[in-house]
């Protein structure tokens, strides 16, 4: 089922930065630029800038795409299928690694804006869609 492919993105990028932050944060550590009460207290401004980035977008991971998630097993739970969900969810997850990257470089923040007014945009539009594909299906009854 297609569901599962956006689903799959999603789990994959919070695995890598996952990896990625709990590697940068053992190098860090290792190089002693941070201490164990750093690490127990997630202290994130001790930390060197770019384990602080990957930390914080790795954090960001559990907010809109945890709740996407939900929605697509919703949508699969309810055999709700067609284009749009499609279209949408592939947008959503597109926009989730263009935020991850432009979060990480810390390059053009207006890029970084862009792209979580994209995910936002998507994320909003498939939660009322599926309301309102839910309330349709209540008032034909």
């Amino acid at each position: 089922m297609w569901i599962h492919y956006p689903i799959i993105f999603l789990i994959t990028q919070m695995c890598l930065l996952w990896l990625l932050t709990m590697g940068l944060r053992i190098a860090a550590f290792k190089q002693k630029k941070v201490s164990v009460s750093d690490i127990q207290f997630i202290e994130k401004s001790h930390f060197p800038k770019t384990a602080m980035l990957v930390g914080n977008s790795y954090d960001n991971q559990f907010q809109q795409s945890t709740l996407f998630i939900v929605l697509l097993c919703l949508l699969s739970q309810q055999n709700i299928e067609g284009h749009f969900w499609y279209v949408i969810s592939t947008f959503f997850v597109l926009a989730r690694y263009w935020h991850c990257i432009e979060h990480i470089l810390c390059k053009n923040l207006l890029l970084r804006t862009l792209s979580f007014a994209l995910a936002s945009a998507c994320f909003f539009i498939a939660w009322f869609g599926y309301l309102y594909t839910c309330l349709n299906d209540i008032l034909l009854f």
